[in-house]
């Protein structure tokens, strides 16, 4: 929200909620693309299928300019970076591993898959593995460092 209004400045409630939905979405768009990219670079299989929902931006009528954003099954209704990467990583997650029966990502110390968290602000890939209470094992967008 604060990156919204350092952008905006103060703004009627309908403009805030439209440019909320509307940076939701961009942000969507972009991390989609950068961990499809991703999934298909460690597997080698499409992040794409028929049964794939792709980002999804739906108004609701009685919400009036609010709208939804949706990667698979996960709803995404924060303008957050971290968190619409993390959101759309878990989609993408999901899909691979519904729809083409791959575990991805995997951590190549234990050898299990992995899960989203949040280190430092940044979207990253977590390992519950090992004798601590897991590690990170790397950022979700590969050009942010953690």
């Amino acid at each position: 929200m604060a990156e919204l209004y350092g952008e905006r400045g103060e703004i009627p409630e309908s403009e805030f909620c439209e440019s909320w939905t509307a940076r939701t979405f961009s942000l969507a768009r972009s991390a989609f693309e950068t961990v499809t990219r991703s999934a298909e670079q460690d597997t080698g299989v499409a992040a794409t299928g028929d049964d794939f929902c792709y980002i999804d931006y739906v108004r609701d009528p009685d919400l009036g300019p609010v709208g939804v954003v949706r990667i698979k099954s996960a709803e995404v209704s924060t303008p957050d970076s971290a968190e619409v990467l993390g959101a759309v990583a878990e989609g993408v997650q999901e899909f691979v591993m519904s729809h083409h029966r791959v575990t991805w990502p995997v951590c190549g110390e234990h050898d299990r898959g992995l899960h989203v968290g949040y280190f430092q602000e940044t979207a990253v890939w977590e390992c519950s593995g090992g004798t601590t209470d897991g590690h990170v094992v790397r950022a979700i967008d590969p050009a942010v460092q953690p």
